[in-house]
């Protein structure tokens, strides 16, 4: 399960990285085609808030959670005692995943109803807009899978923090 998780968010965050290559790629061919050439690439405004944005914003987060937390406030959480810390870390990441699946299944109405009419935006070139709608359903949804690992992890292996959460699965 472990292994497999970690996959699927290698993938996500590598296709991040190729958003945002492309992002870069397609903002400066505009850029260079428009003061050089009078002619600005195609589709930029549209590809880079509908697809490129959500996708570099959006698909990485579960591999920043597995590599550290994205949960607890350190000023509080520092001065409270181990015992406390063993309770208040697991509620946490539960309501952290509560939040992050709420958020997962609320996009994913909108995605369905945005492929039923076959959602599009343009002005000059049409692009379609209905495959965007389910980056945040994978994002958000592979979040909450990421927390659900990780508040298992915590409450199996008994430890205070994050961090030694992530050393113990890395020792396993």
């Amino acid at each position: 399960m472990r292994a497999g998780l970690s996959y699927l968010t290698d993938i996500a965050t590598y296709a991040g990285g190729v958003a945002l290559i492309a992002m870069m790629l397609h903002v400066n061919i505009d850029v260079i085609g428009k003061y050089l050439f009078n002619m600005p690439a195609p589709a930029t405004l549209e590809m880079v808030s509908y697809y490129y944005m959500a996708a570099v914003a959006a698909l990485p987060l579960a591999a920043l959670e597995r590599k550290g937390s994205l949960v607890y406030v350190e000023l509080f959480y520092s001065m409270m005692p181990a015992w406390l810390k063993r309770g208040v870390l697991p509620f946490a990441l539960t309501t952290a995943t509560l939040y992050c699946g709420a958020a997962a299944y609320a996009a994913w109405e909108p995605a369905i109803n945005a492929y039923r009419v076959g959602a599009y935006v343009g002005s000059s070139v049409t692009v379609s807009t209905w495959p965007t709608r389910f980056i945040p359903v994978i994002g958000f949804g592979l979040l909450a899978i990421m927390l659900v690992w990780k508040t298992v992890s915590i409450l199996v292996r008994g430890v205070t923090t994050c961090d030694e959460a992530g050393e113990a699965e890395e020792d396993a």
